[in-house]
């Protein structure tokens, strides 16, 4: 009996040893980030509610700055996300830049895209911000409750839910990231696999426990959501 147990910890031992090994292995190849979107992806299918209604405005949300030659500018993260939106703009509708990236997201795309029209939420600090105080901006202009949403891949599946609990309705349009996954360069792979890694935790967290540094609507005036910052200095 006793030689029996033993033999099936052994073979569970080696086994999750194995799968542990493969596991982390994996995260130095596009394997890893690829089952992780694709388990978001199902996440986002199974829990959010389809709406017909067709989008009223495109959602471009900030993914940080940086400091370039001395200056503020958009990461690559922000820049991807803001060719994805002037890629998709038809022409009408607006484009709500969401963080306080916007004001160097409003520069590009009015350099990159002269014709977008533009309304900006400069005070958002989170996701959860960029919800709620999007939604309160739609209600303003008097748009419907259903958008574009633009961020990238590993992060579309939370945001998507945040936008869900404010009463909007999202289609996404992912942005890709400028690093490329790639079979020849495990560095580039683990940044996409830590970004997976990054938003699986956030939205588990988001799901057990609720984040408490999230304004609501009614503590933050449109115009202090309109007034742009231009010196972020959470991201330096």
């Amino acid at each position: 009996m006793m030689g029996v147990r033993r033999e099936r910890l052994w073979q569970a031992t080696t086994t999750l040893t194995i799968v542990g090994g493969l596991t982390a292995l994996s995260v130095f190849t596009p394997i890893f980030a690829n089952v992780g979107v694709f388990v978001l992806d199902v996440f986002s299918k199974t829990t959010l509610s389809v709406n017909d209604d067709s989008p009223t405005a495109i959602v471009l949300l900030g993914g940080g700055l940086i400091k370039k030659d001395g200056k503020i500018a958009l990461n690559h993260y922000t820049q991807s996300r803001a060719d994805t939106a002037i890629g998709i703009h038809d022409g009408t509708m607006p484009i709500i830049t969401s963080g306080v990236e916007s004001p160097w997201l409003q520069d590009y795309i009015e350099e990159k895209h002269p014709q977008a029209f533009i309304i900006s939420d400069n005070a958002s600090m989170n996701t959860c911000e960029n919800a709620i105080f999007t939604a309160k901006l739609l209600a303003h202009h008097e748009l419907g409750e259903s958008v574009y949403l633009v961020t990238d891949r590993y992060h579309m599946a939370r945001a998507r839910r945040q936008f869900a609990q404010a009463g909007i309705s999202t289609i996404p349009q992912p942005a890709p990231l400028t690093i490329p996954l790639s079979w020849g360069n495990g560095h580039n792979n683990w940044v996409h696999s830590r970004r997976t890694i990054y938003e699986m935790m956030a939205l588990a967290r988001d799901i057990l426990r609720p984040q408490n540094n999230c304004r609501m609507a009614d503590e933050i005036s449109l115009e202090e959501i309109s007034t742009p910052r231009r010196e972020p200095k959470i991201f330096f």
